[in-house]
């Protein structure tokens, strides 16, 4: 029993000891053809890549070569690098269990015109990828002599990744069956062999009855092969002496041989694929015209390939790598041409057999001289084509004869089934005898009846309208005259008083006699003059309708380019005409000035009187202009009320000056309209062509600005463009790009002015004024851009932004102690317009009467707007007061204080400056304040510059007093210290 156990323990540890060195062969055989395929696709790609004279066709024949002969590859593919930055010619590899992927990148292909380099990609089957590499015979190889022969293995290859395993060959299970493992890397690829013995462990260990039936048949098989031994030596010498006597009939047969060729001069070559060499004896030298060499086995392709004859090169070569590329599958057999060295040419007849061993083609073939043969046939071929062609001629000649005869046959009935299908009536004239012959079909066509009597010249003419008689007669006696061809269309009156159109056609002969006559022929053209007549009718027709279309396109093209109400040019036609000043001012110099219009209180005109109104205001400035400019300038209604005027002459300031002034003082002249008087002004923007090549679009753009700039100044006046205008608006530009920017980056922020009791000097509020920390120009106060940011349209946001900035501030204040008890706050029109502004104003937490709005008097708060009305209303209910900012500059009545009913109202800095000097303004303010305190509300004197303002006003009795005469606008922290400080500044 110990022996057995001791036997089995051996026998596991040799398994095992097999199995690793089986996995190890496996190994060895996977790498090995790995590194074939990589070999292999580099040469290839080497081979393509120096070839420069290689076409598609040759490129597909080299990939087909290539996978006929290693059946594991399945595609041969050639595309784009999808990463630029690999090395040249460098491999990548990468597996699956279905396939594996050899790519190299390689330069453009010959054929291409791309500059980029490409990659060569090849897809290989994995199972016969490993079954060529020999893994499938490791499942049933011999094992050593101490293992069982009857012992196979069990394999599963895998290809590690990160993190995971993907099985490539063999049983998923393999892996639960406790296997041994051989891991290793090759061409960057990390795989893993697992092996059991087939059937598994238990099934390999086997009993002691087997091991000892093994060692019983090691024994015998030492045994026999000693007693067999003394046989096969008895055998061997028997064999030895029968291969001699083959051996001597072969070389007999060999001589034999070699004589029939020398005798039949036929040379004997062979052609080897995998180093592309060739190999000729010495009859198949000489028949080439090559030097006879003492060694057959050198290459001798170059010399071969030389002396073909150039034409029959490239077929030659071609049907070679044909028999290459086919393996067995095609015989080579070819007839060339040799150009000898002494200048004669040889026809060669070439025979061979391929043969596929070791991977490659090789090719053993024959090679005879036909040139005898090729001319013999040459002349027979050229005599029999000569032969053919004398023969052809004369069979042409024999048709031809018999085809004229033919054709004289059967002209004759033709011309007669022809006049007769047409009707065609024949007739020949005597101009002596004033007589002619008439066939059946003349009379029909005349509407006589038939007679064999001659028709004289009176019976003819008498059937022909009157109106042609004249012609018809002085027609044909110069035709007889001069021998010219009569060609003539008459109207036949018939018999019916119908009117039948017949055209005669003739020629002058001359007869055997010496006499001359007409002969011609007469059919019927009815319908085709009928026809003729009607498409006459249908041309004038449609030329009338031409000359319409053409009206009605000038109309259309009129109407595209001008304006219906003015009939001026539009903005289509302007635009054309700034064009091609911009086109010739290219070719060269030009000198053009334009001016841009735009009529004052057009719109107050056509909200109160009406459209029509409006339209007639814009005839009556139509008229003002085409009055005034001089013929050949450009006159242009661009938009509703903007006109443009285009001259292209050359003018002097002077000129446009007057002009201007001339147009500006005709539109300032009233017009009646139903019984009203309608005044309109006009503004004038006046740009001239400046430089060497002026852009008349950009003069157009100077002329806005100009435009722009006269209507800032007070309207109903001109302007002329200058670069200071454009130095401005390039400013305002820029301010408004960097207000937008400033918004974004918060660089807007909110300074304090303190507002305080007329009579005790203490402190009841703040105004909040936005300032714009400008990370240039510093601190920019509100009237420095408040302007540009209304046209931005930003005040919205800007009255938003200081609103919450003050609440936030007034609970910073109140957290330290400071009381503030109220702040105002500026609200612009267009917020006040804002229907979401009460939805926004109740999600703030405002306190009621720490909150006050300031109105602006110019929001024209005698007119009845619904939303601002509601607006405000709304506001109040919120605890917002509602004060009326820069009072006595507006529009602000009794009934509309009476109806807004405010809490304060702010007399402007302009009232308020010079009450000190001057008795009116100080009574108007009096007047203010006494009107303020009848209606219940509180007044606010801004502006206050000197302590002497402030008594001047107190005395007049304004409840507050804000200005520099008390502080500057403060920032948050300067505003919380002025505060801080006030009661000791009031103690001193």
């Amino acid at each position: 029993m110990l022996a057995d156990r001791h036997n089995v323990e051996r026998e596991r540890l040799q398994m095992q000891h097999y199995i690793l060195d089986r996995a190890d062969h496996v190994k060895t055989s996977i790498e090995k053809q790995i590194g074939l395929d990589i070999s292999l696709i580099r040469q290839f790609a080497d081979d393509i890549s120096d070839d420069e004279l290689l076409s598609p066709s040759e490129f597909y024949r080299m990939v087909n070569s290539v996978k006929s002969r290693h059946t594991h590859i399945k595609d041969i593919s050639y595309r784009d690098v999808s990463n630029p930055d690999r090395i040249a010619f460098s491999v990548q590899l990468s597996m699956d269990q279905e396939k594996i992927v050899v790519d190299i990148p390689i330069p453009p292909l010959p054929w291409e015109e791309k500059s980029n380099w490409n990659k060569f990609v090849v897809t290989m089957d994995s199972e016969r990828f490993f079954e060529t590499a020999g893994v499938l015979e490791h499942y049933a190889n011999d094992v050593s002599a101490s293992i069982q022969r009857d012992r196979d293995i069990e394999l599963a290859i895998y290809l590690n990744k990160p993190g995971e395993q993907i099985l490539l060959f063999g049983d998923s299970t393999l892996v639960d069956r406790n296997p041994v493992y051989l891991e290793f890397m090759h061409a960057g690829l990390g795989l893993k062999l697992a092996a059991i013995p087939k059937g598994g462990w238990e099934k390999a260990a086997g009993d002691l009855t087997g091991t000892r039936l093994i060692l019983g048949a090691l024994t015998l098989s030492m045994l026999i092969p000693m007693l067999l031994a003394t046989f096969l030596l008895r055998e061997r010498s028997r064999n030895i002496r029968a291969l001699k006597r083959r051996e001597q009939r072969l070389l007999d047969l060999s001589d034999r041989f070699d004589l029939a060729m020398q005798t039949a001069n036929i040379g004997i070559w062979e052609a080897v694929e995998k180093d592309e060499r060739l190999y000729l004896d010495s009859r198949a030298a000489r028949l080439h015209g090559l030097p006879v060499l003492d060694d057959d086995a050198v290459d001798r392709f170059p010399e071969w390939l030389a002396s073909v004859h150039a034409e029959d090169r490239d077929a030659l070569e071609r049907q070679l790598f044909d028999s290459f590329i086919s393996g067995q599958q095609q015989q080579f057999n070819v007839k060339y041409r040799v150009l000898l060295p002494d200048g004669t040419m040889r026809y060669m007849h070439s025979v061979a057999t391929p043969v596929f061993e070791n991977g490659y083609t090789e090719l053993t073939g024959v090679v005879l001289d036909v040139t005898t043969e090729t001319l013999m046939n040459q002349s027979l071929s050229i005599e029999k084509e000569n032969s053919d062609i004398k023969n052809a001629e004369l069979e042409l000649a024999l048709d031809e004869l018999s085809q004229r005869e033919h054709e004289l046959s059967e002209l004759s009935h033709r011309l007669d089934l022809a006049l007769a299908s047409y009707n065609c009536g024949t007739w020949e004239g005597d101009m002596v005898k004033r007589e002619a012959i008439w066939d059946e079909r003349m009379h029909q066509l005349y509407g006589l009846p038939f007679s064999d009597k001659k028709v004289s010249e009176h019976q003819w003419i008498s059937c022909l309208h009157p109106d042609d008689r004249r012609e018809v007669l002085l027609a044909t006696k110069r035709s007889a005259t001069s021998g010219q061809t009569l060609n003539t269309v008459q109207r036949v009156v018939l018999p019916n008083n119908e009117l039948r159109y017949v055209r005669s056609v003739g020629q002058v002969h001359m007869g055997r006699d010496g006499k001359k006559k007409i002969m011609g022929i007469a059919f019927d053209i009815t319908a085709d003059a009928l026809l003729a007549e009607q498409l006459r009718n249908a041309k004038a027709e449609a030329d009338m309708r031409n000359i319409e279309l053409e009206l009605a396109k000038n109309r259309i093209e009129y109407n595209a380019l001008h304006d219906p109400l003015t009939s001026l040019a539009n903005r289509r036609k302007l635009d054309m005409e700034l064009d091609e000043l911009s086109r010739e001012g290219s070719r060269q110099r030009q000198r053009f000035a334009i001016l841009h219009l735009d009529l004052d209180r057009f719109k107050e005109i056509n909200d109160t009187l009406g459209h029509a109104a409006g339209d007639a205001m814009l005839v009556h400035a139509s008229k003002i202009l085409m009055r005034h400019v001089p013929r050949g300038d450009l006159v242009a209604r661009i938009g509703g009320d903007e006109f443009v005027v285009l001259a292209k002459r050359t003018t002097t300031m002077d000129d446009l000056a007057a002009l201007a002034q001339r147009i500006i003082e005709e539109m300032s002249k009233p017009i009646d309209f139903e019984g009203f008087d309608c005044r309109c002004g006009v503004s004038i923007g006046i740009a001239q062509s400046i430089g060497a090549v002026p852009d008349a679009r950009k003069v157009l753009v100077n002329a806005d600005i100009a435009l722009y700039q006269a209507k800032e100044k007070g309207r109903n006046c001109f302007e002329f463009f200058t670069q200071d205008l454009q130095a401005n608006i390039i400013a305002k530009k820029r301010m408004a790009d960097e207000i937008l920017s400033g918004l974004d980056r918060d660089e807007f922020t909110v300074f304090y002015q303190p507002q305080f009791d007329a009579e005790t000097m203490r402190l009841t509020g703040a105004e909040a004024l936005v300032r714009w920390r400008h990370p240039d120009l510093g601190i920019v106060p509100t009237n420095r851009f408040l302007k540009v940011a209304e046209e931005l349209n930003v005040m919205a946001r800007i009255d938003q932004l200081v609103l919450q900035t003050a609440l936030k501030d007034q609970m910073r204040w109140i957290a330290r102690g400071i009381d503030v008890p109220r702040i105002s706050v500026n609200v612009s029109s267009k917020r006040l317009h804002d229907d979401q502004l009460i939805d926004q104003l109740a999600g703030l937490a405002i306190a009621e009467g720490r909150i006050c709005f300031e109105l602006v008097e110019s929001i024209f708060l005698d007119e009845s707007d619904e939303v601002v009305t509601r607006n405000i209303e709304r506001i109040k209910s919120l605890g917002i007061d509602i004060e009326i900012d820069d009072f006595g500059t507006g529009h602000t009545s009794i009934v509309s204080l009476l109806k807004l009913k405010p809490k304060r109202l702010k007399i402007d800095r302009q009232l308020v400056m010079p009450i000190l000097t001057s008795p009116q303004e100080r009574s108007v303010v009096r007047s203010i304040v006494e009107i303020a305190r009848s209606l219940g509300i509180e007044t606010v004197a801004e502006g206050v510059e000197t302590q002497d303002h402030g008594g001047v006003l107190r005395q007049l009795g304004c409840d507050y007093l804000q200005g520099y005469a008390f502080a500057r606008p403060l920032s948050f922290e300067d505003f919380s210290r002025f505060v801080s400080d006030l009661p000791r500044r009031k103690a001193s």
